[in-house]
């Protein structure tokens, strides 16, 4: 079963809203205001979609698509300078050009449900309507853009399949990263978050249904969906990933006062974090 929920996965490639640091973190969309006033990009976030749906020669529906995800633009740009403008909208563009893709592939699988669809009611066997749909939800917390999108699809069987995926993009470098690049020093943060991760899955009330080898996924946690917002790190584990169907979506959360140590002052910075110094 695990095995054909990675092949689900690979294959369903469709894969932000905006939040606050903690403490006089930067408003969302905006980078910190520059020590000299000079304006900075005041990015937003946009909605790019597709919808579809594929009737029989009777008219029955036989599939149905929907598809969301984020785009980016900024509300300033005639009051940038010309280099802050030009970085900006190429960062823009970078993020723009994948999730475009990112559609156009979505767009592309939905046809060869539809065609699915269309075989298996040929044969006289299809019970209800295929369909497959994503949504996203989407933050920008400093300079990093965070973005969840949600992927379900149904084509027969006992139940959907659904799972989330995330992206990190930072809006300086104008690329998107794996979530150890946010810190001063990427292994520290891995391994350091790793561990914590275990304790709250550990903790959790859907601990004896994991798979044998969760300790293993959970150490990769960075090669999965992660995501942050105004109040830390958050961690999510679809289906079938801990453990079986039944025991649904994990999430773990990760607050940033547990965290602060080993993103380091540049990760936190780069996140918009402030934190209270403790008393």
């Amino acid at each position: 079963m695990k095995k054909l929920v990675t092949v689900l996965l690979a294959l369903c490639l469709c894969l932000l809203a905006a939040c606050v640091g903690l403490e006089n973190a930067a408003p969302a969309g905006q980078e910190p205001e520059a020590p000299s006033g000079e304006a900075l990009p005041e990015y937003r976030v946009e909605t790019i979609e597709a919808q579809e749906s594929f009737q029989a020669s009777d008219g029955t529906e036989l599939a149905s698509c929907s598809y969301e995800l984020p785009a980016l633009s900024i509300a300033n740009l005639g009051d940038l300078s010309p280099e802050k403008a030009e970085a900006a909208q190429r960062s823009a563009d970078t993020f723009n050009e994948k999730m475009q893709g990112m559609l156009d592939n979505s767009v592309a699988w939905g046809k060869d449900v539809a065609d699915s669809a269309s075989g298996v009611y040929g044969d006289g066997y299809l019970a209800e309507g295929y369909y497959d749909q994503c949504s996203y939800r989407a933050s920008i917390c400093g300079q990093i853009v965070s973005v969840r999108v949600d992927t379900a699809s149904y084509t027969g069987g006992a139940h959907p399949n659904s799972y989330a995926a995330s992206y990190l993009f930072d809006l300086a470098a104008g690329q998107f990263i794996n979530p150890t690049q946010l810190a001063d020093e990427p292994e520290t943060f891995r391994s350091g978050a790793a561990k914590l991760l275990l304790e709250k899955a550990e903790a959790s009330d859907a601990r004896e249904s994991y798979w044998s080898d969760y300790e293993e996924s959970i150490s990769r946690w960075n090669e999965g969906t992660v995501l942050f917002d105004g109040e830390g790190m958050e961690v999510v584990y679809s289906h079938y990933e801990l453990g079986p169907y039944a025991i649904g979506e994990v999430s773990l959360r990760l607050r940033y006062e547990e965290i602060a140590d080993l993103l380091g002052p540049g990760g936190l910075d780069r996140l918009g974090v402030r934190l209270e110094p403790e008393s």
